[in-house]
């Protein structure tokens, strides 16, 4: 089955196993379910492990996973990518959307192309859209209803308001 980046593993929290995780999902409560395999990006290789226990902690996620409690047996995973399957999430809302759903999407401003979605920002703040545009540059757009004015997938547009300085 295919997999998903969903964090970094960025540190080692105490003497128990933790890891420190730089979540790059919005989806926490699904992908940190208790025994849920997820997939440590290990010297080109996939190690899979079991998650044991999920707790937030200022601003990271930690996660100990079974088998794995001990800093010695964790500590060489600093630095790796963490992933899991890409299961469809469920029950989303109408205006809940997976990352994979909106890169690749046309960006629109007044019925005007002005770029591509290429990736999903996420910050504390809130998530943002980069986009590319058509001069290859970058520009970040909050995905809040104050900004986005349209999703459609079914023609894979993303409509946005006409801000001067916006894109």
């Amino acid at each position: 089955m295919e997999k998903i980046l969903i964090g970094k593993i960025v540190n080692t929290h105490g003497i128990k196993g933790e890891l420190k995780i730089l979540s790059d999902t919005d989806f926490k409560d699904q992908r940190y379910r208790l025994g849920y395999p997820l997939f440590i990006k290990f010297k080109d290789q996939f190690v899979e492990v079991n998650l044991k226990q999920f707790r937030p902690h200022q601003g990271f996620d930690l996660l100990t996973f079974t088998d794995l409690e001990d800093i010695n047996l964790v500590e060489k995973y600093r630095g790796s990518e963490l992933y899991a399957e890409n299961v469809p999430i469920k029950n989303l809302n109408p205006n809940e959307f997976h990352a994979d759903q909106l890169i690749g999407m046309e960006v629109m401003q007044k019925q005007i192309l002005v770029g591509t979605v290429t990736k999903i920002r996420i910050y504390p703040q809130g998530d943002y859209l980069e986009i590319t545009k058509l001069d290859h540059k970058t520009a970040l757009v909050p995905f809040r209803s104050e900004f986005i004015i349209a999703i459609d997938r079914a023609i894979n547009h993303i409509e946005v308001i006409d801000m001067e300085g916006l894109i």
